[in-house]
């Protein structure tokens, strides 16, 4: 692997970016997309959306620890995480291709039915993918040069995905199903080519070395014990529960209480991670600056104040709107950024805690929650408006009230309760340090990489 004074090589980490492109607007079509396109466009009752996003997402999370798990225990030629990316790919382009494109007269059982599948090939690239970034470098501020570029390229996936459908549809008012056809067309041709680069071009990354590697049994009892892994998949929890809420009513917001078009929505959110993605080296050199635990939980916070300005928007007027997304681009991006870099000096603390080099379980188990948060913010939003009295197909002032007071301000309440579990992280850069130092001298070869 390839440095520079303790740098790993731009080609190396551009490459191994390359498939967040294809995977962040997967998971942007997925969240924001699919509720309204299933309940709207295929007709689909609003709680038999909620409910068989709960149902898919509940089952699949129980996925992440198992895929974890064996990915830390694979051995190979190839690495640990190559072998299962690998796999992965095409079932996801397929799963994708029955999840978008629904036949007439599907049902509930098919969504679940789609989703699962779906879920499944996600959980075999993205779980394999995070942890192989944790990989790439033992050192605190490198991790966080990693996950930064790592996420840059998610904006840019984002807006990729919002671009092409504004060129592609300029003029028109496009249905749900004419968008999620883009980002099909992405998958099909962007991800392999994507995920062939990254495994051809980037090592596997590195392991710590430890005396005899504890049974998973044990594993799990040294992860029940790692107090602040507990506190960070706590704290993400929250973050994601809270933006999940938002991002499973930001729609109907935008064309009902915010008075847009549709079609508004994909210039909003390329506004909104244009803004984010200029904003990444300066959020990587905040949490270097702060510490990244003070770096998310200062953003959690805005992001909470920042929700409700959607409420002051003047009907109809795009330009306010898209300041506010601007805001927005610079707040919520810590939250896309930092979590996975937190988790992964975590995983050091219970390697000098006498565990394994388990990074695979850890990301697993964080993506666990984020997950079972997607499927609570789903289950908890999309009832609440439909039992408060909200219905898009016929609009009064009550329903108006609801779908901005469960849209935009219930988020906060998840947010600000994150930030408060954050600001007692424990592990600064430099308590970090000493743990990678006692590591090393504990092993007595501090790194072994591996092609």
């Amino acid at each position: 692997m390839s440095q520079k004074n303790g740098r790993l090589d731009l080609p190396l980490l551009l490459a191994y970016a390359a498939p967040a492109i294809v995977l962040s607007a997967l998971n942007m079509a997925l969240v924001v997309y699919i509720p309204p396109f299933y309940a709207t466009e295929v007709g689909l009752s609003l709680s038999a959306v909620g409910i068989a996003f709960f149902v898919a997402r509940a089952w699949d999370a129980l996925l992440d620890p198992v895929i974890g798990a064996l990915g830390d225990r694979t051995h190979g030629r190839f690495g640990r995480r190559k072998p299962w990316i690998a796999v992965g790919t095409p079932i996801l382009v397929a799963a994708t291709w029955a999840l978008f494109m629904p036949g007439p007269g599907v049902g509930m059982v098919y969504l679940i039915v789609t989703i699962v599948a779906y879920y499944a090939a996600w959980t075999l690239v993205q779980i394999p993918y995070l942890s192989w970034g944790a990989e790439l470098s033992p050192d605190y501020r490198e991790r966080n040069r990693i996950v930064g570029l790592r996420e840059a390229a998610t904006f840019v996936g984002v807006l990729l995905a919002t671009g092409l459908p504004i060129l592609i549809f300029s003029g028109s008012e496009p249905s749900i199903g004419s968008i999620l056809m883009v980002f099909l067309v992405i998958t099909v041709v962007v991800l392999p080519v994507s995920v062939g680069a990254a495994l051809w071009r980037v090592p596997s990354g590195h392991t710590l070395s430890t005396s005899v590697a504890p049974s998973l049994v044990e594993t799990i009892s040294i992860l029940r014990r790692n107090k602040p892994y507990l506190l960070v998949v706590s704290a993400t929890f929250l973050l994601w529960l809270g933006l999940h809420i938002y991002n499973a009513a930001v729609l109907m917001v935008i064309e009902f209480a915010v008075g847009l078009p549709k079609s508004s929505f994909l210039v909003l959110v390329f506004v909104q991670f244009m803004v984010g993605t200029l904003a990444t080296p300066g959020i990587v050199r905040l949490a270097n600056g702060i510490g990244k635990h003070r770096a998310l939980a200062m953003a959690s916070v805005l992001v909470a104040l920042s929700l409700p300005l959607l409420m002051a928007v003047p009907s109809g007027n795009q330009w306010y709107a898209m300041a506010v997304f601007a805001v927005l681009g610079v707040t919520i991006s810590p939250i896309w950024i930092l979590p996975t870099a937190l988790i992964a000096d975590t995983a050091d603390y219970a390697v000098w805690k006498g565990g394994g080099d388990d990074v695979g379980l850890y990301m697993a188990i964080y993506n666990f929650f984020a997950k079972c948060a997607l499927a609570f913010s789903v289950g908890i939003a999309l009832p609440l408006l439909e039992y408060f009295g909200f219905d898009p197909a016929n609009q009064t002032v009550q329903g108006t009230i609801t779908l901005t007071l469960v849209g935009l301000v219930l988020p906060g309440v998840p947010l600000v309760m994150a930030a408060l579990l954050l600001w007692r992280y424990p592990i600064t850069e430099h308590r970090h340090s000493v743990i990678k130092r006692r590591i090393q001298a504990r092993s007595k070869k501090p790194v072994e990489y591996s092609v």
